[in-house]
C-alpha cells in the first residue's frame, strides 16, 4: 500500500523557488490501477518519481508497505525500489547496443538473478507479450509498439508488485494504444498495482480511479 501524508517536493535554484508537490495526501492500496492526470507543471510526473523512489519528499511522510521511505539511507531505497518497483517509459528508455533479450535482462542481472533463471524468466515474459520471435534484434530494428512491449516486458520480468508508467501511450498511434491498454489490463487481474501517468481521457478511462493534480495539489 502507498499512503502520502502531507507530502511536499520543493526545487530551489538560483533565484527562484518551485514546489511540485504541495502537502498532497493520498492512499493508493494494493492491486488497484490507478491514472494520474494534470496539466504540463502540475506535479503528476515529480509525484511519480517520488512514488517510485526515484526523487525524495523535502516536507511529509511517504510509507511503502509499512516502510517509511522518508527515513531509508541511499542503499536501502536502491534495494527498496529494484525489490518493489518497475517503470515504463514514454519513449521506451531501451539500450540501443543490447538486443532484445538483453534490454529484457537488465533488471534480473541488476538482481543478482543467475543466468539459468533469467533464461527462464526473460522467455516467459517474451512469450507472454508475443515477442519472443525478436530476441535477437535490436531497438531500432523493431517498431514503436514492439519497442513499448519489451519495454513492459523488461518491467514485468522482475515480479515486482508496483508498475509505475509515464505517458505510456505518449509515442504510440491509436492502436497501439489500444494494444497497450488492453497489456495493461492483463496486468492488473494479475495483482499488480499500477500507477499510470497520462494526459489522455480515453487512457485514463481504463484505471479504476483518477487521481487530478492540479498545481502540485490533489484536486
Amino acid at each position: 500500500m502507498i499512503v502520502l501524508k502531507d507530502a511536499d517536493k520543493l526545487y530551489k535554484g538560483d533565484g527562484f523557488e518551485t514546489k511540485a508537490m504541495d502537502h498532497v495526501n493520498l492512499e493508493i492500496n494494493n492491486g488497484e490501477f490507478v491514472a494520474v492526470m494534470g496539466k504540463s507543471g502540475s506535479g503528476k510526473s515529480t509525484l511519480l518519481n517520488v512514488i517510485g523512489c526515484m526523487d525524495r519528499l523535502t516536507g511529509g511522510t511517504y510509507i511503502l508497505d509499512d516502510t517509511d521511505v522518508s527515513d531509508l539511507g541511499i542503499l536501502k531505497l536502491d534495494k527498496l525500489r529494484k525489490q518493489k518497483i518497475s517503470f515504463i517509459f514514454q519513449n521506451y528508455e531501451l539500450m540501443d547496443h543490447y538486443t532484445i533479450y538483453e534490454n529484457i535482462e537488465l533488471p534480473l542481472m541488476a538482481n543478482g538473478i543467475g543466468s539459468g533463471q533469467r533464461k527462464t524468466k526473460v522467455q516467459e515474459v517474451m512469450e507472454r507479450l508475443s515477442i519472443a520471435e525478436l530476441k535477437r534484434k535490436y531497438p531500432k530494428q523493431i517498431s514503436g509498439g514492439e519497442q513499448q512491449r519489451t519495454a513492459i516486458a523488461r518491467a514485468l520480468v522482475s515480479g515486482n508488485d508496483y508498475i509505475l508508467a509515464d505517458e505510456p501511450t505518449g509515442a504510440l498511434d491509436e492502436e497501439n494504444s489500444g494494444e497497450l491498454m488492453k497489456i495493461f489490463k492483463d496486468i492488473h487481474k494479475d495483482g499488480k498495482t499500477i500507477i499510470m501517468v497520462t494526459h489522455d481521457k480515453d487512457i485514463a478511462s481504463y484505471a479504476d480511479r483518477i487521481i487530478e493534480i492540479k498545481d502540485g495539489k490533489v484536486s
